[in-house]
């Protein structure tokens, strides 16, 4: 049985083959279940860094007017960030844990700062609250301060 701390991949293809063949004395109980946990925090931290782009952008949408040539990119990053946002929620339906407005809360303060420090607007020039329910930030058809042409 191969060792986690020396030959981490060839841990892992051990216990799912271990798993399979319900061979339980081969697997690593503790391990195994640190690891099960690892790889659901790390799916939750590419959530909310997902939801913070998305934030980051619409607020720079609705309150840069002055910077429209940017909106291009801003679109394209707000496309990006709801494209996998929707494929993580698609794969783990359950990743918000019955907690989705407080984690949309949460990401909104830091988008919020990161808005106020990449515009150079002072932070009172953001709600302090996010604006916006999280339906409307995931509706593609949603861009906040644009005018349908």
């Amino acid at each position: 049985m191969l060792d986690m701390e020396t030959d981490f991949h060839g841990w892992l293809l051990d216990q799912a083959a271990a798993l399979r063949a319900r061979d339980y004395e081969s697997l690593d109980w503790d391990n195994l279940a640190g690891e099960l946990e690892l790889t659901g925090a790390r799916e939750r931290r590419e959530l909310r860094s997902e939801l913070k782009i998305l934030l980051l952008h619409l607020l720079k949408l609705k309150f840069q007017p002055g910077q429209r040539h940017r909106h291009h990119s801003w679109r394209n990053s707000i496309v990006e960030a709801r494209e996998q946002i929707a494929d993580i929620t698609k794969d783990s339906p359950g990743i918000f844990q019955g907690k989705r407005d407080e984690v949309l809360a949460d990401v909104y303060v830091r988008a919020r700062d990161k808005a106020a420090r990449e515009s150079r607007l002072p932070p009172g020039t953001f709600p302090e609250a996010c604006p916006w329910t999280y339906d409307q930030i995931i509706d593609p058809d949603f861009f906040p301060g644009v005018t349908k042409p």
